[in-house]
Parts: structure tokens; sequence; C-alpha cells
């Protein structure tokens, strides 16, 4: 009877695969919420008063426009 030979370096793929993306994920999410913290910290107390045309804003108006 013949042996089939392992597919370790097939496994050893997939598992780099999987350990990868999750990986990927987690940076991802991570590094969102470090810049939204960070530009967070950046908003005083007066800045949150009123109407501001932020760069969104003003690149929305600039796509109504066109």
């Amino acid at each position: 009877m013949k042996q089939q030979p392992s597919d370790l370096s097939r496994r050893s793929l997939l598992k780099a695969l999987t350990v990868g993306s999750a990986c990927g994920a987690v940076i991802a999410a991570t590094g969102v919420s470090a810049a939204q913290a960070s530009q967070d910290n950046k908003v005083t107390k007066q800045d949150t008063k009123g109407y501001r045309e932020t760069a969104h804003v003003q690149s929305y108006y600039d796509s109504l426009r066109g």
C-alpha cells in the first residue's frame, strides 16, 4: 500500500493566509481608532459649537456644482 505524501506546505500556506488576514484586520481596526482618537483630541470646546465647513464638506459642495 502506497502512502500519500503529506501536504504540509499547503497547510502552512493556508495557516499563514488565515493568520495574516486576521492580523491585517486587527491592524486596520486599530489604525482607524488611533487616527480618530488623535483627531478627537484636537477638537476643543470652542470648536464644537456651530457650523464648521471642513474639507470633506467643501468637497461635497464642489461635487454638487459639477
